[in-house]
């Protein structure tokens, strides 16, 4: 038996863009055109006046207005408490203005001759180091773009993530699509010493080392502090090449700095296209006209809903690619405003599949959730559906009404954003044109600007972490890392003296 035949389903669009970027073929960014194409468009109709209990209304954020705008101001002129060591972390605010034409071909440069040389390249990273750089890769890129040939990924090496966790099944299966291939890497740690990043580096060197000798040094690529730490330390001993982790850029504002401009090259993302598009949505967040400033309504949105209490928000979106995006979203609010109590948890959801899942508890459940739909407007294919001989299953209607698809799949978000405010969720829509560079570069940018004020609103320090380094300090006194002695006495001493309850 042959196998199965595409027949009737047209080119798939994703590759042919993969291709047209592997040729240097370029969206005109610049153009009037293209930017009012490519518009994000924030909907919160439905975020008032949903029936039940918490219901918000446009009062409730008319009289946070005033509050939102200091904030901005304060923002914009570096005020407030918004540093982490005398630093202040807001250096992502005018990067978008301040990047180079010639640091991004110095960029597209490396990754495009270290490229052609690899069949894999692999991201190290954890966090803010890695997060960004897979949600913008997983959002432009085919799904299964490293089964597909290289002619059809446009010439880029297959791509790989690692150290973003530590398990060691994930790992050494990694490793054996690895295997026969000639790879390069690039450690991503501001330290050189976090412990997933760490741990998966030294494994990775090791194999790179043992095949190929010191030729190994010329595939390793450093993105650290730009003076110390020890991968810093390392990478002057080895010759390695380096990028700068900003001082003044904390890891979840880090994507269009170095440590995601690199990799998103050698994927053969158009990281000018990337850069117009926090540009872009620079311009359009720096008004103080808050009906006019994107960013500034969906802080007060949001802060407006966990004052209505609000501890949940479901990011959902209806398109695959995109759900990285709402991951990102996921480490980016919690750990900026996780703080004293305060913040809403963000889950990212794929509707529909979701809405098969915890949809019921959406709809009926607890309200303390709110929900913001991350809406693919067009996608890059489209899908007709056929008639069927015997329409069972009743869906003849749909080939009658001339709906593919795409079509149904807008309901995907239509729908859940009326039933879910009919049930008491307000919600709202975050309308993303298509899958591109620029669109996600504008997502982002937004979305930074939005944290940071929530952080100010909500009367602390959005740019810092706390929280996360008490699960690290405890890690390191379990494993006995030197320096540790005491605080592994303190934990084993509590430990014993808690009763052991084991089913």
């Amino acid at each position: 038996m042959e196998g199965l035949r595409l027949i009737d389903t047209g080119t798939n669009l994703t590759i042919a863009a993969q291709q047209e970027r592997g040729e240097q073929v370029r969206n005109p960014v610049e153009s009037p055109a293209f930017k009012a194409e490519n518009r994000i468009v924030l909907d919160v109709t439905n975020m008032f006046d949903a029936p039940g209990p918490g219901s918000i209304r446009r009062s409730d954020v008319e009289m946070l207005i005033p509050d939102v705008v200091k904030a901005h101001r304060m923002l914009r002129n570096g005020e407030g408490d918004i540093y982490d060591h005398d630093i202040p972390m807001t250096g992502w605010q005018d990067l978008p203005a301040q990047i180079t034409e010639s640091c991004l071909a110095e960029i597209a440069s490396v990754a495009g001759d270290l490229g052609k040389e690899i069949d894999a390249y692999v991201s190290l990273g954890i966090g803010g180091s890695y997060l960004g750089i897979e949600a913008t890769f997983k959002a432009l890129t085919h799904t299964y773009f490293n089964q597909l040939t290289r002619d059809e990924r446009g010439g880029a090496p297959e791509i790989y993530f690692l150290g973003q966790n530590m398990d060691p099944d994930f790992f050494r299966d990694t490793l054996d699509m690895l295997q026969g291939k000639r790879i390069a890497v690039n450690v991503i740690s501001k330290s050189g010493t976090t412990t997933e990043t760490a741990v998966a580096f030294r494994i990775i060197r090791k194999l790179m080392e043992e095949n190929w000798g010191n030729e190994a040094d010329r595939l390793i690529l450093v993105t650290t502090d730009r003076t110390r730490g020890a991968l810093k330390e390392m990478a002057g001993e080895r010759g390695y090449r380096t990028f700068v982790v900003p001082d003044d850029i904390g890891g979840r504002f880090s994507v269009l700095t170095d440590v995601g401009l690199v990799g998103l090259a050698m994927a053969n993302i158009d990281i000018q296209e990337f850069v117009a598009g926090f540009r872009t949505m620079r311009d359009i967040a720096s008004v103080d006209d808050f009906w006019r400033n994107p960013a500034l309504v969906h802080a007060a949105m949001r802060h407006a809903a966990w004052r209505a209490g609000k501890k949940i928000e479901v990011v959902a979106t209806n398109a695959v690619p995109l759900y990285s995006a709402a991951r990102w979203m996921e480490q980016l609010f919690p750990e900026s405003e996780g703080h004293e109590g305060h913040g809403m948890w963000v889950t990212p959801s794929l509707y529909s599949e979701k809405l098969h899942a915890n949809g019921q508890m959406v709809q009926e459940g607890e309200r303390n959730i709110m929900e913001t739909f991350l809406f693919l407007r067009s996608h890059d294919n489209q899908v007709r559906i056929p008639r069927a001989d015997n329409n069972l299953d009743g869906l003849d209607f749909l080939v009658e009404k001339g709906m593919d698809m795409n079509a149904v799949n807008r309901m995907v978000i239509e729908g859940p954003a009326y039933a879910h405010h009919q049930g008491g969720v307000p919600n709202m829509t975050l309308e993303i044109p298509r899958r591109n560079a620029f669109n996600l570069g504008q997502l982002y940018y937004m979305m930074e600007t939005s944290v940071a004020i929530s952080g100010y609103l909500l009367g602390h320090n959005p740019f810092i972490q706390p929280g996360v380094e008490a699960y690290k300090r405890a890690m390191f006194a379990l494993i006995e890392k030197p320096g540790f002695e005491q605080a592994a006495q303190d934990i084993q001493k509590r430990l014993k003296e808690r009763e052991k309850i084991r089913i």
